[in-house]
């Protein structure tokens, strides 16, 4: 079935989406500015238009997803769902009576050896999974003269670090390890005088008694884009980085280390994504590929991120905060009042 999608916010995740929707053979109308489509919602009532991607400021995700809900149309949604869990929670809840189908843009996952370690996990490989360990690295707000949106605390949110990259290695351990984040104790640095945080140490415990350990920056010098993550198991360990994205570390204690590159991959999953020719937006690509391919019915090769996932992740970003104001482990679940009613 022929699709046709409305990007919606001009940006740099606008043009990304765009390219990739018509790398995928989707017709594309946009990237057109947010907030003059928030003013007038009238493109997203076109009848030829069947989903919409949102791909605004955080501050717009709210009034776009609604109202493209109640239309009718599928939505792809850039993360976080939205910039406050009132708004998150609420539109987690719209997307379920809508009856329409919706997803949250969680990339890493739909990469072929992030799959394939996924594909290991489950069958055993490691055995029991006890650690997760790993960070996030960027360096584009590393100078004080460095701005954007995500700086104003009323157009992205009072979590900026954890909200942005720390959700998707968040994403990356629930995803591959099958167990959702419980509870977080977070430090948090600010630099320049910034009310939102620019680097994080998180302590995570996860379900199962799994624990996990993670830094968080955007502003480590010549770290452009930078995801580490390791499991330890029981029987072996693994490693995933994305600078050397197409090749996964497997170790054991008894044995030399396992190198398995693109080339060898072994899972279903794996096999379908890496048949798919690589390029240096592929996981978004293959995020796409597969949620406009659900729309006709096909499985995705890995699970779709739904809003649910993207309501726990809000939450979890506003734990971070809430842990670091109180220098005590939050329970994740237990978000749900204004974060501004914490004391400071």
């Amino acid at each position: 079935m022929a699709h046709r999608a409305l990007v919606v916010g001009a940006g740099n995740a606008g043009n990304a989406h765009a390219n990739a929707l018509k790398s995928i053979g989707v017709d594309v109308v946009g990237p057109v500015s947010g907030t003059a489509t928030v003013a007038d919602l009238l493109p997203l009532r076109d009848p030829a238009i069947d989903v919409v991607h949102v791909t605004t400021a955080n501050d717009l995700h709210p009034p776009l997803v609604r109202e493209a809900l109640r239309v009718g149309k599928h939505v792809v949604c850039e993360k976080p769902l939205a910039g406050d869990l009132e708004g998150a929670e609420k539109l987690a809840e719209f997307a379920k009576l809508s009856g329409r189908q919706t997803t949250i843009c969680q990339n890493y996952r739909f990469l072929p050896l992030v799959a394939e370690l996924a594909s290991r996990v489950a069958a055993g490989e490691l055995g029991p999974v006890h650690l997760a360990r790993g960070a996030f690295l960027q360096d584009w707000l590393l100078l004080g003269s460095d701005d954007n949106w995500r700086l104003d605390t009323s157009r992205g949110s009072v979590s900026r670090t954890a909200a942005d990259i720390g959700v998707h290695w968040l994403d990356l351990v629930e995803t591959i390890t099958g167990r959702h984040v419980e509870s977080v104790v977070a430090q948090l640095g600010y630099l320049h005088g910034r009310k939102t945080e620019d680097h994080a140490g998180l302590l995570i415990r996860f379900a199962g008694g799994l624990q996990g350990a993670c830094i968080l920056s955007q502003a480590s010098a010549g770290r452009r884009n930078e995801v580490e993550f390791s499991l330890d198991g029981t029987e072996g360990s693994a490693t995933w980085h994305s600078e050397r994205r197409d090749e996964l570390w497997l170790g054991v204690r008894d044995r030399a280390p396992q190198i398995v590159r693109r080339s060898s991959v072994r899972s279903k999953s794996a096999r379908e994504l890496a048949h798919r020719p690589p390029s240096a937006d592929e996981g978004r690509r293959n995020l796409l590929a597969s949620f406009y391919a659900s729309l006709d019915g096909r499985p995705s090769p890995v699970p779709l991120p739904t809003f649910d996932d993207g309501l726990r992740h809000v939450r979890f970003a506003e734990a971070v905060i809430v842990s670091a104001r109180r220098r005590a482990w939050v329970d994740v679940a237990e978000m749900r009042a204004a974060i501004s009613q914490v004391p400071s």
